[in-house]
């Protein structure tokens, strides 16, 4: 599996400068950064620019040992939207109607489901790449917000009631401050995000949520950051 971008850089710019010059990728020894790729024609570098820029830009996919296709973790690529389609499609058909996940899915057809990436400064509205006005879409603009680490943003969006708990809806999802929307904090592939989404009914503390002690914590699945114990939300959340 590739390592980084930067590998990923050197690896497809000296492919791409030994192609131009009629050489094998397997017959050089010398290092990559060896080369002067200002000598490429203008037009040449320009293309390799550009591809450069789609892996920095988490559009082109990368794959696993397996040489399995794995999705980008930029919520702004159809790669991502495609991945929280089918997790979410699977888990609502799982837990059933009423569930969290069947109320997020719901979100998602209608439109209203948002995706944010705090560690990136990024959200973005969620979108159907089934839909077939979406067919050609393979990336979005997102809505820069603060970048912020998930102790802060968490600390700073979810609500809590008077004694510092905090506050679950009927399905288990947690509440935002402020809006009133839904919350899920959690796992979607290899990294967590925050997804919202609006209710049309009033929502209530969930039954039980009293006997939960204020430092109860949410997802954070292995390879994702947690939040610390005194800022954050419940493990039981649900993978998306």
């Amino acid at each position: 599996m590739v390592s980084s971008v930067s590998t990923m850089r050197l690896m497809t710019a000296q492919i791409a400068l030994q192609t131009i010059k009629g050489g094998s990728s397997e017959s050089s020894s010398s290092s990559t950064t060896d080369h002067d790729y200002s000598s490429l024609p203008s037009q040449t570098r320009s293309a390799l620019s550009v591809m450069l820029d789609k892996i920095n830009a988490g559009k082109a996919e990368s794959t696993d040992a397996s040489g399995n296709t794995t999705a980008s973790t930029d919520i702004t690529t159809a790669s991502f939207m495609a991945l929280l389609r089918q997790n979410m499609t699977a888990a609502a058909d799982a837990k059933g109607a009423g569930s969290q996940e069947a109320a997020m899915l719901a979100a998602f057809k209608k439109g209203q489901l948002t995706v944010t990436d705090p560690t990136k400064g990024v959200s973005i509205k969620a979108w159907d790449v089934t839909d077939p006005k979406e067919a050609d879409v393979d990336q979005k603009k997102g809505t820069a917000i603060k970048t912020d680490d998930w102790n802060d943003f968490l600390r700073d969006h979810l609500q809590r009631d008077s004694h510092g708990r905090l506050v679950r809806s009927e399905n288990g999802s947690f509440i935002e401050k402020g809006t009133g929307n839904e919350v899920y904090f959690g796992q979607v592939g290899t990294q967590n995000y925050y997804i919202t989404w609006p209710v049309k009914t009033d929502t209530k503390p969930a039954n039980g949520t009293g006997d939960k002690p204020a430092t109860d914590k949410p997802a954070s699945d292995a390879g994702a950051s947690k939040p610390a114990t005194d800022t954050t939300t419940d493990k039981s959340a649900s993978k998306a």
